[in-house]
C-alpha cells in the first residue's frame, strides 16, 4: 500500500470532482445513491470536493453508475463530440504541436494517463510514456518533482528497485532546495516501501520513521499517506518481532481508515492485525479479525486477496487445532489458486494442507500435497519459500529421510536469515528442533531451540504447528 498522490492534479482532481457532482445531481442522485455499498459517503464526498483523486477502479465504478465515460469525467468531452474522448480510459494521443505539449494541462493529463497505466499493470506502458512523450528539459522545478517521483513508482512497478531509488534520489535533491517538506515525507515513504520490497526492513523503518514525523508534528495531514505510514510501519513491526509497536501502529490506522478508507483497504488492516494477534499467541482475537477481513473482501470480490485470506484464516484454525475449518479454508483457497491459474497461491495453499494432514498424521495425503508443493517452490520469493522448504523438510523427517529433511531446513533457514524476518525464523528454528529431536539428535534440537528463543528476544514461543 502507497500513499500514493497523483502527480501535479492540483488542478485536476477537483475539476474530476465538479463533473461527477454535477453528473450525480443531473440524474437527481444523492452521494449515497451513487457509491451505494461500495464507498463511504465521506469518501464521495472528497472526491467531488477535489480533496481526493479517485482510483481508477473507483473511477469506473463511479462512471458506470452515472452512465457517462470515464473519458468525460476526465476531459469533459462525451464520445461523439468534436475531438470527443474515447470510450475506454486511455486519454487521447499527445498533440503533435509542440505547444499544446508543453501547456499545463496537457502535463497533467499525461501525468494522470500514466497513473492510469499504472493502475492497469501496464507498467512498461506507462514508463515508455513518461520517456517518451513528456520534454524533461522543459519542466519546471515543481514538475520535475513529481515527473522523477512518479518514475520511481514505475520502477518499482517493475521490480526496478536501483532505478527507483536513483530516482527518489534526485526528487529528493529538488525537494530539499526548495525546502518541500510535503514531498519530503512522500519520498520518506516510498522509500520504506523500495526497502520493503527489497526485503531490508531496518532500512525501511528508518525512512518511514522520518515519514512519521511529519505526521506527529502536524506538517503532513493527507488521509492516504497517513494510512499508508501507519500501516507499513505496522508490517515491519510485526514482521521484526515488535508486537507491541505493530499493534499500536495498526490501531492508528483502523481508527483513519473508519473516516474514509475503501473496503478493500480496512480489509488488509483487519488482516494485518489478525496476522500480528497470531505470531502473539493470540488466536482468539486473530480469529476476530480475520473472519472480519475475510467478510468484507467476500463483498468487493477481490479473489486474489481472498485467496491469500483464505490460506492465512486457515493457517489460524490449524494453529488452534480447528482442523476441520481449517481444512475447508485450504482446500477453497487452492480451489480458488486452481479457477484462476495462480501457481504462487496453488503452492502456498498446498504448503498448508501438507502441514495439516502431517499434523493428523495423515501422511499419505501430505504427500500428495507436499508432492505439489514442491512443484512450485521456484515461484515463491525468498521468505515464502523458506516458509515452504521448511514445511517440506517437516514432511521428509516424518517419512524417515532425515538426511534430506536437514539439508531442506538449512537452506530454509539461509533464505530466512536473509529476509530478516524473525518471528518467521523462530518457527523454522522450532519446527528443526521438533526434527532433530524426533530422530534422537538432542543436542543440535537443542540448539535450535535456543536459536528460536533467541530471535524473539522473549520468554516464550508459539509453535507453528
Amino acid at each position: 500500500m502507497t500513499a500514493e498522490k497523483p502527480p501535479n492534479l492540483e488542478g485536476l482532481a477537483p475539476i474530476v470532482g465538479l463533473r461527477i457532482r454535477e453528473a450525480r445531481t443531473d440524474k437527481g442522485l444523492s452521494q449515497k445513491d451513487l457509491v451505494g455499498e461500495r464507498f463511504s459517503k465521506s469518501y464521495i464526498s472528497s472526491i467531488e470536493r477535489g480533496k481526493i483523486t479517485p482510483s481508477l477502479k473507483a473511477l469506473e465504478y463511479i462512471a458506470r453508475r452515472l452512465n457517462v465515460t470515464v473519458g468525460y469525467l476526465l476531459t469533459g468531452v462525451h464520445p461523439g463530440q468534436p475531438n470527443g474522448a474515447s470510450a475506454s480510459t486511455a486519454i487521447t494521443a499527445t498533440p503533435e504541436e509542440p505547444g499544446d505539449q508543453d501547456s499545463p494541462a496537457r502535463w497533467d493529463l499525461l501525468m494522470y494517463e500514466a497513473r492510469i497505466l499504472r493502475e492497469q499493470r501496464r507498467f512498461d506502458q506507462a514508463r515508455h510514456l513518461l520517456s517518451t512523450k513528456i520534454r524533461v528539459r522543459q519542466l519546471g522545478v515543481e514538475q520535475l518533482k513529481q515527473y522523477h517521483f512518479t518514475l520511481a513508482q514505475v520502477n518499482l512497478d517493475l521490480a526496478d528497485y536501483t532505478s527507483a531509488l536513483a530516482e527518489l534520489d534526485t526528487a529528493r535533491d529538488l525537494a530539499e532546495k526548495t525546502a518541500d517538506l510535503e514531498m519530503l515525507a512522500r519520498i520518506r515513504q516510498f522509500s520504506g516501501l523500495v526497502y520493503i520490497r527489497q526485503g531490508k526492513p531496518v532500512l525501511a523503518i528508518e525512512q518511514l520513521r522520518q515519514a512519521l514525523q511529519t505526521i506527529e508534528t502536524g506538517s503532513m495531514r493527507g488521509f492516504h499517506f497517513r494510512l499508508a505510514v501507519f500501516t507499513e510501519l505496522g508490517q515491519l513491526q510485526h514482521q521484526l518481532g515488535d508486537d507491541k509497536e505493530a499493534f499500536e501502529m495498526y490501531q492508528r490506522a483502523l481508527q483513519l481508515a473508519e473516516d474514509g478508507a475503501t473496503p478493500e483497504k480496512r480489509a488488509l488492516l483487519y488482516w494485518n492485525l489478525a496476522a500480528s494477534y497470531r505470531e502473539a499467541g493470540n488466536l482468539a482475537q486473530a480469529r476476530v479479525y480475520a473472519t472480519k477481513s475475510l467478510a468484507l473482501y467476500e463483498t468487493v470480490a477481490d479473489v486474489k486477496m481472498l485467496t491469500d485470506l483464505r490460506s492465512g484464516y486457515g493457517q489460524i484454525l490449524l494453529e488452534a487445532r480447528r482442523f476441520e475449518e481449517a481444512e475447508a479454508q485450504f482446500i477453497k483457497a487452492r480451489q480458488q489458486a486452481v479457477e484462476q491459474n495462480n501457481p504462487v497461491d496453488l503452492t502456498v495453499a498446498s504448503m498448508y494442507l501438507a502441514d495439516l494432514y502431517l499434523e493428523q498424521n495423515d501422511l499419505e495425503k501430505a504427500r500428495q500435497f507436499s508432492d505439489e508443493m514442491d512443484r512450485g517452490l521456484d515461484k515463491l520469493e525468498p521468505a515464502l519459500r523458506g516458509r515452504a522448504l521448511s514445511s517440506r523438510a517437516s514432511f521428509l523427517a516424518a517419512q524417515g529421510d532425515n538426511e534430506k529433511a536437514i539439508s531442506y531446513f538449512e537452506e530454509a533457514v539461509k533464505l530466512i536469515e536473509h529476509t530478516q524476518a524473525k518471528e518467521l525464523l523462530s518457527r523454522i528454528f522450532f519446527r528443526y528442533a521438533r526434527a532433530l529431536s524426533a530422530i534422537g539428535n538432542s543436542a543440535r534440537a537443542a540448539e535450535m531451540f535456543e536459536r528460536a528463543y533467541r530471535q524473539l528476544g522473549r520468554g516464550s514461543l508459539v509453535a507453528d504447528r
